[in-house]
């Protein structure tokens, strides 16, 4: 039988979207057809024709993986991701290693590139999961989200009078922009989000995930302001698989600013009466200003899981010495090894060169911590505990040049941006 890996031409949207629909609920629920999957890219910055790969067998559709390009924060700074998704093969030709084979040629693809990382989201304990782990993809952190009945968030509301919550217009952009990246920058995952997308996703009609969207409603998409000036914004609103539920998407207020989360949270939990909802289920970071407001619910996994894998280590390791040269102020000549592709560099003093010859230290880098780390899932103490490090230097002085390199932070990706 002749296989063959190709990438999307015009025509080719009737039969992935067909594909798609045999093998995921959520498409043949949603009502996926040819016209829906080409508007994907109107809403999707990062989805592009080019990025959709079919293998096929005697021109039969047998698989197809989607890349959504994306560039997430990382203990290593902003790094452009191959964001993998939609991967699927017919049920009448699985067990054939076609979705491996298809997958192996989309990480060569962009580890050619120049594309740093790769990641995605798949069910924890799944069948697929084992095909990504055979990949070299690492589970970095199962999903959670946070519950609680409407009575019970409600002793967690608090008014204030100070600031106005109010439908978002797009006179907001601006602002919206500006809080969303201010507040990012206190995580990882949280991908810079385009204006297009902003417009398209939340001003335009409501996505509940990645380019699954509802109409929007009144109470869907609010922002908070005081004296002229958005501080927050929350999206909330009904999900279609239950509507007992009224589902907080996105919360998200200027650094500093909880009184503006507690204004926002204070409508949603209105909302949510309104509406009749008896449940109300919150995507949001567990740590400070979130966790006040989460003592009242409880956490509640969701089946899912976050995996990552590195594609061209050399270009990650040497953007993570450029920016740690100016924090160490004694140089240090290292050599560290992903899967044996090695980057050696001299850095510090407010430098950083490619180095040659004899080092200070090698690190053959453990791949699980390394893709944790760079989640803030890992600190770079238990990533060097992990690893195999010969070294001439004090260990103390190698975690210090770590930890100058890779700045892990708590990871959160907001629904609307998974892919």
């Amino acid at each position: 039988m002749a296989e063959s890996i190709r990438v999307y031409r015009p025509g080719d949207e009737e039969r992935i979207a067909s594909l798609l629909r045999e093998c995921f609920d959520t498409f043949r629920n949603y009502g996926l057809d040819g016209s829906k999957w080409l508007e994907y890219a109107k809403l999707n910055e990062g989805f592009k024709l080019e990025g959709a790969y079919l293998l096929e067998v005697n021109g039969t559709l047998v698989s197809h993986v989607q890349v959504v390009e994306k560039s997430l924060r990382t203990a290593a700074g902003l790094l452009r991701t191959a964001g993998i998704a939609n991967v699927s093969t017919h049920p009448s030709w699985r067990g054939r290693g076609y979705a491996t084979k298809l997958l192996s040629k989309v990480m060569e693809d962009y580890r050619a590139k120049g594309f740093p990382l790769t990641a995605l989201f798949t069910g924890y304990a799944s069948d697929p999961q084992r095909i990504y782990r055979r990949l070299g993809y690492v589970d970095v952190c199962t999903d959670r989200a946070w519950v609680a009945p409407v009575e019970d968030a409600k002793r967690a509301a608090q008014k204030v009078r100070w600031i106005e919550v109010r439908e978002a217009e797009e006179r907001d952009l601006d602002w919206l922009v500006n809080v969303y990246e201010a507040s990012g920058e206190r995580y990882t995952g949280w991908p810079p989000r385009p204006r297009s997308e902003w417009v398209e996703k939340l001003l335009k009609r409501t996505a509940y995930h990645t380019f699954f969207h509802v109409e929007r409603s009144p109470g869907n998409f609010v922002v908070a302001e005081e004296g002229g000036e958005v501080i927050g914004y929350a999206v909330a609103g009904r999900v279609p698989w239950n509507p007992r539920e009224l589902a907080v998407t996105e919360l998200v207020v200027a650094p500093g600013r909880s009184d503006a989360l507690a204004a926002l949270f204070s409508h949603v939990v209105a909302r949510a009466e309104e509406v009749g909802a008896r449940v109300l289920r919150a995507m949001v970071p567990s740590e400070p200003p979130y966790s006040k407001l989460l003592r009242v619910f409880q956490p509640q996994g969701g089946g899912g899981v976050f995996m990552s894998e590195v594609l061209n280590f050399k270009a990650l390791a040497w953007g993570a010495a450029e920016r740690a040269a100016k924090r160490l102020a004694e140089p240090v000549a290292l050599e560290l090894a992903y899967r044996g592709e090695g980057a050696a560099f001299r850095v510090g003093g407010g430098e950083a060169s490619p180095h040659e010859g004899e080092v200070h230290a090698r690190v053959g880098l453990d791949p699980t911590a390394f893709n944790r780390l760079l989640f803030g899932r890992c600190s770079a103490l238990e990533l060097l505990l992990s690893s195999t490090v010969k070294s001439v230097i004090p260990l103390s002085k190698v975690l210090e040049v770590l930890e100058a390199m890779f700045e892990p932070k708590p990871l959160h990706i907001w629904l609307l941006d998974h892919w």
